[in-house]
Parts: C-alpha cells; sequence; structure tokens
C-alpha cells in the first residue's frame, strides 16, 4: 500500500499520533515504538541539518533531499512540515512535486509571511487570505497522487482566534484535506497563561467551529490531559513536534558534560542504561539484518 493511501485510511480511523521525527534514525525508532505514522519537523531538521532556528533557512531542494532518506528507512507515512510551501504559486507546484517524489504521504503549508518565524518566536505575521488561499489551491492543484495529503496551516491567532477558524474554514474549502490552526496567542493574552483546563476548552472550540478534520499545533496536550483527551475532543492528527529532538539534546549534552568533567562515558551509561548504549543496536536498529542479507546474498 502505498505511504498515501495508508495515511488516509489511518485518518479515517480517528486520531493519528505521530511524533516528529528530524532525520532516519529517530524516524526509524518511532516506527520500532510502534507509532503508525511520523511527522517530520521543520524546527528538528533546521536545528540538525543547518544548526540554526527554525527561520525557514532550509531550501526546498535540501527539505526534498532530507525527506527523501527520512521517507526510505521506514515503511510507515511521513507527513513533512513545507513551511510556506518557498515562494509563490510556482514554487509551491514545484515543491508538491518534489515531496511527492521524495516518497512523503504529506505535507502541511503555513500561511505566515516571508521570513517565517517559529511560533515559539516573536515577529509571526500572515498574508492576506486571499493570497494565503492561492498557495492552498496550488498546493492542491499539483499533486499527481491524489492520496497525497495537503495540511493547511494557518497562525492567524497573531490576529485573533475568530480569524483562525474563519482561515481554517477558507483553507478546507480551498481544497486543503486537514487544517492546523496553531494557537500561541489568545485574542492577545498568551496561550501558556491559560489553565490546562481553558487550553482544553479552546482546542474543543477549534474542533467545533472549524469544519473538517484538524490536526493539532505540535504542542503536547494541555497538562493533565493526554491523546485520549484529544481524540475525544474530534482531532485527527496529533504530533509531539520537538519532544524527541529535546529529549536527545538533553541526553548529548548530559553525556558530553560527564565526558569533559570525568574524561570517561562509563559513568554516563552508568547511570542512563539502554538498548542502545550498544552502538550495534543503533546499527540494528536502521537495518543491519537486511543489509546484511543483501550482502550474504550477493557472495553465494
Amino acid at each position: 500500500m502505498k505511504p498515501t493511501t495508508r495515511l488516509r485510511q489511518l485518518l479515517s480511523g480517528g486520531l493519528v499520533v505521530a511524533p516528529g521525527c528530524y532525520d532516519a534514525l529517530s524516524a526509524r525508532l518511532a516506527e520500532i515504538a510502534g507509532f503508525d505514522a511520523i511527522h517530520l519537523t521543520g524546527l528538528g531538521i533546521e536545528a540538525t541539518q543547518l544548526g540554526a532556528p527554525d527561520l525557514g533557512l532550509l531550501s526546498m531542494t535540501e527539505l526534498a533531499s532530507h525527506a527523501s532518506r527520512v521517507a526510505a528507512a521506514v515503511q510507515i507515512p511521513v507527513l513533512a512540515d513545507i513551511d510556506t510551501g518557498f515562494g509563490g504559486v510556482l514554487n509551491v507546484n514545484r515543491t508538491i512535486r518534489e515531496m511527492e517524489r521524495a516518497g512523503v504521504a504529506g505535507v502541511h503549508i503555513e500561511d505566515q509571511k516571508l521570513p517565517k518565524h517559529c511560533p515559539l518566536l516573536a515577529g509571526r505575521a500572515v498574508v492576506e487570505v486571499d493570497e494565503a488561499v492561492e498557495r492552498i489551491s496550488a498546493a492542491c492543484q499539483a499533486r499527481t497522487d491524489p492520496d497525497f495529503v495537503i495540511v493547511a496551516r494557518t497562525d492567524a491567532d497573531v490576529i485573533s482566534i475568530r480569524e483562525v477558524i474563519d482561515r481554517s474554514n477558507r483553507y478546507l474549502e480551498a481544497g486543503a484535506d486537514m487544517a492546523m490552526p496553531v494557537v500561541m496567542q489568545v485574542d492577545g493574552k498568551p496561550y501558556e497563561s491559560l489553565t490546562p483546563n481553558e487550553q482544553m476548552d479552546l482546542l474543543r472550540l477549534l474542533v467545533k467551529e472549524i469544519d473538517g478534520p484538524v490536526m493539532g499545533m505540535g504542542a503536547a496536550p494541555p497538562e493533565g490531559f493526554t491523546t485520549a483527551d484529544l481524540a475525544e475532543a474530534g482531532f485527527s492528527f496529533m504530533m509531539f513536534a520537538a519532544s524527541p529532538l529535546a529529549a536527545a539534546a538533553n541526553a548529548m549534552a548530559a553525556l558530553y558534560r560527564d565526558m569533559k568533567d570525568t574524561g570517561t562515558d562509563s559513568g554516563y551509561f552508568a547511570a542512563h542504561p539502554g538498548t542502545y548504549s550498544n552502538p550495534l543496536e543503533i546499527m540494528r536498529a536502521v537495518h543491519l539484518d537486511a543489509y546484511a542479507a543483501v550482502e550474504a546474498n550477493a557472495s553465494r
């Protein structure tokens, strides 16, 4: 089954939880853990591949090349972040074609002005809604595989929650398969200033008011809630976008500090034992047995 068809099938069955991944190894580890799909995070790629913040600095060809390696490493579908589509409608058209060729199952494209900014940073602004609709329409018309999933992200929380809802509905009308409302501000008030119950009420409101499937904005569920609550609220797709990257960065930073202080890695691994303390197990995670079988068959 094609990854695109598989993702469509998953979406028809309720909430899809797809953890954020940023390279082939993180994707494989998510697959081994039993997830049915993964989200290829723009922040993670820019941080790990460029050593840069999430400011849209990656080029389209760099993204497509990286995405192709991630998609080839796993059997589960990949939904990728393509920021604003890398330009005007012609650029969006080419971006979709290249991402299809890369083997991902779908993408999300946003309505920010350039230069784009991660929602965690100040400086976000959105284009006029008609221009954003053109982006979505161009993306939908560009796909050659009708199962390829197009998600329309809006950062219109910089205007108002009403604008987030209205834009989400416009983008769905333009052909998007799913809306992704980003909410870091709630009518000028920081989202994080809301209580967990208020946050959950807002998320329920978004699902209720948006006339189609809704994708979470990448943050974890409000404190005290889980993906089960998001499923009950009616969300279709949810990812912990930066959590794996944060966990990996914390682990590496702790290891490096310990090695610098002690001159060895033994203390760190004694305190943090795990399967992948053995590099051989890392190679097994990334298909060592399959490669060994190819080599063995070739030598017969």
